[in-house]
């Protein structure tokens, strides 16, 4: 069997966010889909699923998931930071630190580790690294000697790098060029087999022109590998992949359009009433029809409501800032009251606040009132305002888990916010959440991408299922069979 991870960190904590990392992956994805190129793949994309922590444990239960199988292929995928520091590279995560970065990144080192326990027949590395503007040694020629020892880890490999140690990688807001270049191989391949070889000539050829970016390849193999057969349909889907919106900037600006073509289509996105109901019983089919896990059947019974008042026992503030800020004109109103908090009383003589402090005091507190977001409600009817999942435990030493599901109206896009959170007993047979358990996620797409509305909801799903079995590998130190 063929297994996937395709991981794009575009939320960083303190270097530059990379706001195209996340488009990346995305198309990945659809490519490796698109292709039935694997059974399974490990997905990781939302800033919470980003941090070292999650990517480090999801990573590990997902190589562990699959040790005891026969793989034949695992194809690796990165987009977001790197770094090349102490003759190591480091892929660099949301909450990347410089004084931690060992806890906060992944190293290729360990990644290697991970990969070759799987004892794969073939091991693909795709690595769309940007600078980011933490040291990088000066020659070059360390970093390519390094990644040519990474390759004496495994038998057969094909490695994708796509700058050098010393340049960016260069991106837009939509797609980074890289992976554009890696998806453009693919464009002109109708009806015939791809070999890994012919990607790696269609990069370097993509590139040979650019002075300031120089993919990288490594190679342990003999030219024959195949990635895949690529058909009349899937060539046509992949150039739907990379159309216009997927362009870099310079080549987008080269086609003028006139005020008219502009406005038409720009209108084409919107909709009507009607249009918009429609994709949200499309939420609701794809919801209703979601298969869990087998080890999330056999562990749990699982319940479904989709409701029309939001009233549920989980801080709702993150939906009111998600609308703070966004570009977007959804129909929401946003929710506001009055709080109370405690400050320190500024209302004395400077003079006597030094003394006091110097003298270890502790300044008196006053409580001060103060108007804050407290959550979002949509505007307009809807047929439901939220979708709320439980898996209920069978045993009594496993807990409960929820989903909650937030669907947003505009024009033209429909943002669904999605939290999970964990159930703890408080009497024999009342069972109430545990806000500090809560954790979210948000998409958006348009409403007339109907595909789009339908991987969201498998995705967010699938996030559900590992948020509620991560910790249950963890708390018995298992693997899933």
């Amino acid at each position: 069997m063929n297994i996937g991870i395709v991981i794009g960190v575009s939320d960083y904590q303190n270097v530059s966010c990379l706001p195209g990392c996340a488009h990346d992956a995305h198309a990945i994805r659809q490519l490796l889909q698109m292709t039935d190129k694997c059974e399974d793949i490990l997905y990781l994309t939302e800033s919470t699923s980003t941090t070292s922590k999650s990517v480090k444990s999801k990573l590990t239960n997902f190589v562990q998931k699959y040790t005891s199988e026969e793989i034949e292929e695992v194809i690796f995928y990165f987009t977001g930071h790197g770094s090349f520091e102490e003759d190591q590279f480091y892929y660099v995560l949301s909450d990347y630190e410089e004084s931690k970065k060992r806890q906060t990144c992944l190293s290729n080192d360990e990644l290697d580790n991970l990969l070759r326990s799987l004892s794969a027949n073939l091991t693909i590395k795709i690595v769309d690294a940007c600078q980011s503007g933490i040291r990088y040694v000066k020659d070059p020629d360390i970093f390519r000697k390094y990644l040519q020892e990474s390759e004496k880890n495994f038998d057969k490999c094909y490695f994708y790098y796509s700058s050098q140690n010393n340049q960016s990688s260069y991106q837009n807001d939509e797609i980074s060029d890289f992976t554009l270049a890696f998806l453009n191989s693919f464009s002109n391949r109708e009806n015939q087999e791809i070999r890994y070889k012919d990607i790696m000539d269609s990069l370097a050829d993509s590139f040979s022109s650019n002075s300031k970016q120089t993919p990288f390849f490594v190679m342990q193999g003999n030219c024959t590998e195949v990635f895949g057969y690529i058909s009349k349909d899937i060539s046509k889907a992949i150039h739907e992949v990379i159309s216009l919106e997927h362009k870099p900037e310079h080549e987008q600006s080269l086609e003028q359009k006139s005020l008219i073509q502009c406005i038409e289509e720009q209108a084409s996105i919107y909709c009507n009433k009607e249009q918009a109901l429609e994709c949200l019983e499309t939420l609701r089919q794809e919801v209703n029809e979601y298969e869990f896990d087998d080890e999330i059947n056999q562990i749990f019974d699982y319940k479904i409501e989709f409701q029309s008042d939001i009233n549920v026992q989980i801080d709702t503030d993150y939906l009111g800032n998600y609308f703070l800020n966004t570009d977007t004109n959804y129909f929401v109103h946003i929710q506001k009251e009055k709080r109370t908090r405690e400050v320190t009383n500024h209302n004395v003589f400077a003079g006597s606040v030094v003394s006091r402090i110097m003298s270890g005091e502790v300044l008196p507190k006053v409580k001060q009132d103060y108007s804050a977001v407290a959550g979002a409600n949509s505007s307009v009817e809807l047929p439901f305002e939220q979708i709320n999942i439980r898996l209920e435990s069978k045993y009594p030493n496993i807990n409960d888990t929820g989903c909650l599901i937030f669907p947003y109206l505009s024009q033209t896009k429909i943002a669904i916010l999605v939290c999970y959170f964990m159930y703890e007993t408080k009497e024999w047979d009342v069972k109430k959440i545990a806000e500090s358990t809560s954790e979210w996620s948000n998409f958006e797409t348009l409403i007339k991408e109907e595909t789009e509305i339908q991987n969201i909801v498998k995705e967010a799903l699938d996030n559900y299922t590992r948020y509620t079995l991560d910790p249950i590998l963890e708390q018995f130190d298992t693997q899933n069979d």
